[in-house]
């Protein structure tokens, strides 16, 4: 089990909350997620694309759905679907 007692500050994006939707930031990690699938499960890009979309809709998420029928490892997939250029993502001004 692990312990989460030294971290001060815990901060949850769900997804188009913390940032402008109009960056389709979110957009950027499913295109990722896609080419991750069709990669790792050696199939077409059309064909990875349905599959992320019934992994989520079965397993909530597709990592879960990948976790449970093909076993990759997370930490690769995570680390794959997120190198994304954050620098579209500006701040906000509030008036």
């Amino acid at each position: 089990m692990q312990h989460f007692g030294h971290i001060k500050t815990w901060v949850f994006d769900l997804d188009n909350t913390l940032y402008d939707a109009e960056t389709e930031l979110f957009r950027l990690v499913a295109d990722r997620m896609t080419d991750f699938v069709a990669t790792f499960l050696k199939i077409e890009t059309e064909d990875a694309n349905r599959m992320r979309k019934h992994y989520y809709k079965t397993y909530g998420t597709t990592l879960r759905g990948l976790m449970v029928e093909h076993n990759p490892d997370p930490t690769e997939f995570l680390q794959y679907v997120h190198a994304i250029d954050y620098s579209i993502v500006t701040p906000v001004r509030q008036s």
